[in-house]
């Protein structure tokens, strides 16, 4: 059972649920019509009258998928509450508002706008574990075995107009009071599911808002804009003159800022940021933050050095928010853009993230430019490489001789790094050392190898 259940995982649940081509591939909606079914099965057991909460973002496909969904919900007796266009971490939020049995986002994140896929969310607000996925992969071909409830026991279905709302209400709290009056805002939505909430929020809290790309029309989400483009929200900045850049991706799970020089922070410097805010006024739980393997190890020299500690999980925020859990801390981030407060949230919140860098900046009086002095990272070297095929990396037996010997020469001070997307045909490769000539040098050399085995 253990071997068929890891094949299925590899097949349809990647590090941040299920994706693929909308309509086509297996995210049509007959696959997840038996995926709500599988689902409601593993995730409403020993409910007396389940209830889901449902929010996606803006593509074409979302209303279908979402309708999909439901009717395999509703026909295994799970009431749903349908939120309509709503960020990631506002569903997450509303589902334990809501006292939900569980909870499902629509979205395929920073994907292009004809992918979509759908995440579960835990009646606790959290994302699932590894087991709970593996189980409703396990039921996905065995749907007919499941309940399927007559007359009064078929679910319902409403919907939840203010929760958008409510949303924005939890985002205000955040910022404890402290408002942005007179901070000069330029706003990248993504045209997705924060092209209403972000705007909302920042201009209530008293910030002038410059806002670009919050018109989804279904097809433009993370078209040439979002967080994957910092370059965009760059030439924002340069362009309105503004104190910082503000941008998300689709779901708004994410965050990038920019600086009022048009410069983009990397999420490390986000990370430094937050977390030695946090360690000078003793909120940081335990000294502790908990980031991945892709930060840079500038960022344990920092917070050492301040005391504190940083624990390393791997790539997903989901990985991060289960440290996090475990042993009870209440800061964590992915390089990439995932920021967890969880004070405040349970998932990575793209809005409420810049809420607190902002509130920083409000705090101190000092733009971006200077706050992210703070850290001082290791030369980088990344390489997304394009594949054809993913055998197990310990088979890319030329560039793990390389590895092996890079590895030896950065003698503890840098590391390589060397994995899969989860979401796409992709190999991705970090060489971190001192010397920003030796690690180019073998960033080119290992990837030179890749190629010539599993190159596309």
């Amino acid at each position: 059972m253990g071997s068929t259940l890891m094949a299925a995982k590899r097949q349809f649940f990647g590090t941040d649920g299920v994706r693929g081509v909308a309509n086509t591939t297996h995210m049509t909606p007959e696959f997840v019509l038996r995926l709500g079914r599988a689902a409601a099965q593993v995730l409403g057991a020993g409910a007396e009258r389940p209830v889901c909460v449902i929010g996606r973002d803006t593509r074409v496909s979302g209303g279908m998928l979402e309708a999909a969904l439901t009717a395999g919900l509703n026909s295994a007796g799970v009431d749903v509450i349908l939120c309509g266009v709503l960020p990631t971490p506002g569903v997450a939020y509303l589902v334990t508002q809501e006292k939900a049995t569980f909870g499902a986002v629509i979205s395929a994140s920073h994907n292009p706008f004809y992918d979509n896929g759908v995440k579960f969310i835990g009646g606790n607000g959290y994302k699932l574990t590894d087991e709970q996925e593996l189980q409703i992969e396990s039921l996905l071909d065995n749907e007919h075995n499941g309940p399927r409830p007559r007359d009064g026991g078929v679910g319902t279905i409403r919907t939840l107009d203010d929760a958008s709302e409510r949303y924005i209400q939890q985002a205000i709290h955040s910022m404890q009071g402290r408002r942005l009056d007179g901070l000069r805002i330029a706003l990248d939505n993504a045209n997705g599911a924060a092209s209403y909430t972000s705007t909302e929020t920042l201009r209530r809290l008293g910030a002038e808002v410059t806002v670009f790309h919050s018109e989804p029309n279904g097809v433009n989400i993370n078209n040439d804009c979002g967080c994957t483009h910092g370059e965009i929200i760059e030439a924002h900045v340069k362009q309105t003159g503004v104190q910082v850049g503000v941008s998300h991706d689709g779901d708004a799970d994410r965050v990038l800022l920019c600086d009022e020089a048009g410069n983009r922070l990397s999420g490390d410097e986000l990370i430094a940021i937050a977390a030695t805010s946090m360690l000078r006024k003793g909120t940081l739980k335990d000294k502790t933050v908990v980031a991945t393997i892709m930060s840079n190890y500038g960022l344990d020299d920092l917070i050492t050095g301040m005391g504190g500690r940083v624990i390393r999980t791997g790539v997903g925020d989901r990985y991060v928010i289960a440290a996090m859990r475990e042993q009870d801390l209440n800061f964590g981030a992915e390089e990439s853009g995932h920021i967890v407060f969880r004070d405040y949230v349970t998932t990575g919140d793209g809005l409420i993230a810049a809420l607190q860098v902002l509130k920083i900046m409000m705090e101190t009086g000092e733009p971006l430019s200077e706050l992210r002095k703070v850290l001082k990272p290791f030369p980088q070297v990344k390489r997304n490489l394009r594949v054809k095929a993913k055998p197990p990396e310990d088979e890319l037996q030329e560039a793990q001789a390389l590895i092996a010997e890079t590895q030896q020469k950065l003698n503890g001070l840098g590391r390589v790094l060397l994995r899969y997307s989860g979401t796409e045909p992709l190999i991705r490769l970090l060489v971190e050392g001192r010397d920003p000539e030796y690690i180019e040098k073998q960033a080119d050399l290992i990837a030179e190898a890749i190629r010539k085995q599993i190159g596309a």
